[in-house]
Order: C-alpha cells, then structure tokens, then sequence
C-alpha cells in the first residue's frame, strides 16, 4: 500500500490541504451525482471506532438531499427550529452574549447553506462504547472535504446537524431511530463565481511546535 505513495501524490496532498477553505457562497449549477458520491465514498473511507460499533455492520450512513426538495424544506425547517430552541435554552444560562444573539438569528432566518447550496449532506455514526462517533464523525467529514476540494467543489459544514440527533422530526426524515446515531453535516456546492474565500492566519511550525 505504501510503496504506491510516490512524491508527487505527497505535493498534491499539499496543494489540496492549502487550499481547502469554507464555502458560503454557492452556484445554482449542481456538481454531479457521480462527483457527490466521489466525495462520499471518501467520507466512507475515514477511520471509525471499529470496539464501538462491532457487529454494526450500518454502523455509518449517509443522507443526500437536493436543494428545492420537500425534504429540504423539511430538515431546514428542523434546523431552524433546534437552533432557536438552543438560542434560548443558552440565553437562560449566560444572558444575550454576542453568540446567543448570534444564534437567535440563524433560528430567525436559518442555517446559511441550507437550501441555498444544491446539496446538503447528513452523516451519522452508530452510538457505542467508548462514545467517540463524534469524533469519528469529524474524519469522515475532513475526508469529504479535501475530496471536494480536490474536485472544485466548495463545502461549508453545518455543524448544527448535531444538535438533531434525537429529533423526532429529523430522525423520521432521515427514516433512523431517535438517538441512536450522532450527526453532522455539510453543503455542497460550485463556489459562486468571483467567490473569494476570507485570508486565514494559521499556526505556524516555529511558534506552535515543541520538540521534547
């Protein structure tokens, strides 16, 4: 497996890792369902907890759903609601702070991406022990995103997915038991055009690495 990993696949890596950035702003023109499953079965391909979902074999699965849908219209519906409902369960605890106001207002409009990107992808991980599909959750993402990347597709995650997991309405859209798998999310789309990522600062190597 490794003899097949040459130099040149390493600068690749390189470029794609550079240049993943979020998306938020999208074409009307969808990417193709063979480019979507592309980005998928990289998902499929991340690491899981394998002592947490043994003899699990559905143990990941993967929700499509294209922009003007019902169903669209059904889980931005369900967003909108988890998210006004977290607004205002956090403003009882730590007052209107900038975030919760924040909030307040995606609960008001919806979630950017949702129903504007041609596709929103729903991933969920079987719940097990040790409780880490979360984290699993994270690597099937990552991988989905520098796949996109790699093909010109922009990715903005929707990290309110999480928050649906035991939704009555979202699980019965999605056909899964309450509960029972953690999820997360993405929107999948062509860059608008003339769209410029914000500049991002990252840490560097000399300020953020000790060697010991």
């Amino acid at each position: 497996m490794f003899e097949e990993i040459v130099p040149a696949h390493s600068a690749a890596l390189d470029v794609i890792i550079r240049a993943r950035r979020s998306v938020r702003e999208f074409s009307s023109a969808p990417p193709s369902q063979e480019a979507v499953e592309a980005i998928i079965q990289a998902g499929l391909l991340a690491p899981f907890a394998a002592r947490a979902v043994a003899g699990k074999p559905d143990f990941r699965k993967v929700f499509v759903i294209r922009k003007s849908s019902a169903a669209m219209q059904a889980a931005a519906d369900c967003l909108k609601n988890g998210i006004a409902k977290l607004a205002d369960e956090l403003e009882k605890k730590v007052g209107p702070v900038p975030f919760v106001q924040n909030l307040k207002l995606i609960g008001q409009q919806g979630v950017p991406g949702v129903g504007n990107a041609p596709y929103f992808v729903v991933v969920g991980e079987k719940k097990g022990t040790p409780p880490i599909a979360a984290q699993s959750l994270s690597y099937c993402l990552h991988n989905m995103w520098l796949k996109a990347t790699s093909l010109g597709i922009g990715l903005q995650l929707v990290s309110a997915t999480m928050q649906l997991d035991s939704d009555p309405d979202f699980c019965r859209l999605l056909s899964i038991p309450g509960g029972e798998y953690a999820l997360d999310g993405c929107v999948l789309g062509y860059p608008a055009d003339n769209y410029q990522p914000p500049p991002v600062e990252y840490p560097t190597l000399a300020k953020s690495v000790s060697w010991l």
